[in-house]
């Protein structure tokens, strides 16, 4: 029997990297043309129609050359434009987010409370900073407060009514402590993408570049906005622009609320107090900010309307910033002139106020003793009133807010504060069924539709990979080499992959039988495709973990970002799995037919990356590489070669065996070789000896 060469295959794969080589250097052409190309956003038509359906107003914008003022938001023509995208969203029938909770505790194991009874009230519309020293259940509070974490006692209200936090979490925005953003994509695609993923689904994508450059330009990263964020391992931009993107995928999607944990940390003071004055203006659109905060400077502790003071799981203090040093001052404590009254406040409820003390002594347990005195106040008397709520603000109203320092105090003094009557305390506002319904509306709008987040997963994970591209051409070179190095195994064999018994009246002349060289290459292939597919395909999903945690509790579609991920590696698995099987079939040279060899070895290639897929998601990063080769040369032994599928039979279990797609992958080969040589041999005896079937190519497949 003659050796027979298909050389159609190789043709077509030399064609094939010709045109991918033209096509990536054309994309790599044209995108740094798109970049350097300046975009301008016209004004839409009807400026003055009134949108009560998401709608949007843009105004002029200036010259994007113009250098960016940081600390005078007021000066930057696209705030102006910024705003009016907010303040169109949040104004819902005159309704934000309020959160009132009551004895909220949260304990993890039995005996180990992080959260002891925290009582409370924030205001829709209102600026509130968490405080509070190393494991003073600051971010504990975040997460039950967020929904994230369930409560195990007490009671959480929005806009009066008892409701599941994770309800809303598609008007909620989190920023992370840790600057969770994909580090292959520029600055301005990570809050695109945010932004289109998030807004309503009714916006235009002219409508969502416009508000994403404003944005960019608000938070001063103009500049570097065609910049690739990097990791840490190797940055691009710095930690402080690497913070702004974090804060600006959030603003992107325009929250009603938002949560923001230590948004200040990294940033020099210049950029910490734009970030603080953007934030403030937007609260005074109506939207609630709540930040964890350590030590910041005075005027943006000053800008808070309310604290809340953590110590041990416990409260402190909780309300207006103005009245805390009145109220501490009544327990003894003396606030200098010239000092930070955040320092001091800090020192203090970490139990080292000792000198800021009047009389000079304190308990042998400060932070305990802080803690009673507060639920001794709240017992006794009536707790400070918060301010009243502002009402939600024309855009013009809210521009008009930054024309005085954002973070001068009130005009009263501590004595004058302390000699105040006592105000009742607020009360959560109790929205209306009207207002309700608007909301649902609202969350219902929220968001860009199944299919778009597909399209926009499946877009932002073809771009990661383009840029990876290294990694890229390392993995279709591994296929290649992986095909070659089976195909030798091969060689010797010239194609001749199987000998049985003639059929009668020739049995007589039949030499030795080979049943196992066929099904061998199966798992030789099997096994090569595992080791060349796994490592890579962790990648797919376990650098990302951290990234889908995030976008998830923001109300992205779990099953869009799996599917649109999952599209963008066809084309990677379709470029590995044709050099893999041209290498491997010029060399070993089956007489099974090339089509049908390449679709095998392309759907086992998209097993081992599902396989290896999920095996990233839930491992450890590091473990996943490891994990997940083992876990394919498991299902590769699997395959029925070793021991022989007759015997899994006999002893059977064969059900465990065809759990594993190695055996219908090898199975796939044995019936290739096999069947085009029927005329010849008694494959009857050979499927016997063996215990594959014949002519189940389809099923195999499946």
């Amino acid at each position: 029997m003659a050796r027979q060469i298909v050389t159609v295959p190789f043709g077509f794969m030399i064609a094939f990297d010709i045109v991918l080589g033209i096509v990536v250097g054309l994309g790599f052409f044209i995108s740094a043309w798109r970049k350097g190309r300046k975009k301008n956003y016209a004004a839409l038509p009807n400026p003055e129609k009134d949108m009560d359906d998401d709608g949007i107003e843009l105004i002029t914008k200036g010259n994007k050359d113009a250098p960016e003022d940081h600390d005078d938001l007021s000066a930057n023509p696209d705030f102006q434009v910024f705003m009016r995208y907010i303040s169109r969203l949040i104004k819902t029938k005159d309704v934000g987010l309020s959160f009132d909770f009551e004895g909220l505790e949260f304990e993890p194991t039995p005996g180990k409370k992080i959260l002891k009874g925290v009582s409370g009230l924030i205001q829709s519309g209102s600026m509130w900073a968490v405080m509070g020293g190393s494991g003073a259940g600051k971010s504990t509070f975040f997460n039950v407060l967020m929904g994230k974490t369930r409560h195990t006692a007490g009671v959480i209200k929005v806009n009066g009514h008892p409701k599941d936090m994770a309800k809303y979490k598609k008007l909620i925005g989190f920023v992370p402590q840790d600057d969770i953003v994909i580090p292959e994509l520029t600055v301005r695609e990570n809050i695109l993408h945010s932004a289109r993923c998030r807004l309503p689904m009714t916006w235009k994508d002219r409508d969502i570049q416009a508000y994403v450059d404003a944005l960019i330009s608000c938070i001063g990263l103009s500049h570097v906005q065609h910049s690739l964020v990097g990791d840490a391992n190797k940055p691009v931009v710095s930690g402080g622009q690497r913070k702004r993107v974090s804060i600006g995928m959030e603003l992107a999607a325009a929250p009603m609320c938002i949560f923001l944990d230590e948004p200040t940390s990294g940033l020099d003071a210049t950029s910490a107090s734009s970030i603080m004055r953007l934030l403030k203006a937007i609260t005074k659109l109506g939207v609630t900010t709540i930040t964890i905060i350590h030590q910041p400077r005075e005027d943006i502790f000053n800008g808070f309307d309310n604290i809340l003071l953590l110590g041990l799981g416990s409260e402190i203090y909780a309300g207006p910033t103005i009245e805390a040093p009145v109220y501490f001052d009544s327990l003894g404590f003396t606030f200098p002139s010239r000092a930070n009254p955040a320092d001091i406040i800090m020192d203090i409820i970490n139990g080292e106020g000792y000198a800021y003390r009047q009389d000079h002594a304190m308990s042998e347990t400060p932070v305990a003793r802080l803690i009673e005195n507060w639920r001794t106040r709240h017992q006794r008397e009536i707790r400070p009133h918060s301010p009243p709520q502002p009402q939600h603000l024309l855009p013009e109203d809210a521009y008009n807010t930054l024309n005085t320092p954002a973070y001068d105090p009130p005009e009263q003094s501590y004595e004058d504060a302390l000699n105040a009557p006592k105000r009742p305390r607020p009360v959560s506002m109790i929205s209306t069924a009207d207002q309700e319904a608007e909301l649902k509306r609202t969350m219902k709008k929220r968001g860009a539709s199944w299919y778009a987040q597909v399209y926009y997963c499946c877009k932002r994970s073809i771009t990661q990979q383009v840029r990876l591209k290294n990694s890229f051409f390392f993995e279709i070179g591994t296929g290649a080499f992986a095909g070659g190095i089976i195909g030798l195994s091969a060689f010797t064999a010239e194609g001749q992959l199987f000998k049985g018994i003639y059929h009668d009246s020739f049995s007589i002349v039949s030499h030795a039988v080979n049943y196992t060289s066929a099904p061998q290459l199966g798992l030789l292939g099997a096994m090569a495709i595992g080791l060349a597919a796994s490592a890579p395909a962790v990648k797919v999903f376990g650098e990302e973990k951290l990234i889908f945690n995030r976008e998830a509790s923001s109300g992205h579609s779990m099953s869009a970002y799996y599917f649109g991920k999952m599209v963008s590696v066809l084309p990677r698995l379709f470029i590995a799995s044709l050099h893999f099987s041209v290498f491997m079939g010029i060399l070993a040279t089956p007489i099974m037919s090339w089509p049908d060899m390449f679709l095998a070895n392309l759907l086992y290639f998209f097993c081992v990356y599902g396989l290896a897929s999920c095996i990233g998601m839930v491992v450890k990063r590091e473990d996943g590489p490891l994990l997940a080769v083992m876990a394919s040369l498991i299902i590769g032994i699997l395959g029925g070669v070793a021991p022989p599928l007759s015997k899994v039979k006999e002893w059977h279990i064969e059900f465990l065996w065809r759990m594993s797609p190695g055996v219908w992958f090898t199975e796939s080969y044995f019936s290739g070789c096999l069947q085009p040589l029927e005329y010849l041999y008694m494959l009857d005896l050979a499927t016997t000896a063996t215990g594959f079937n014949l002519g189940k190519y389809s099923l195999d497949m499946g």
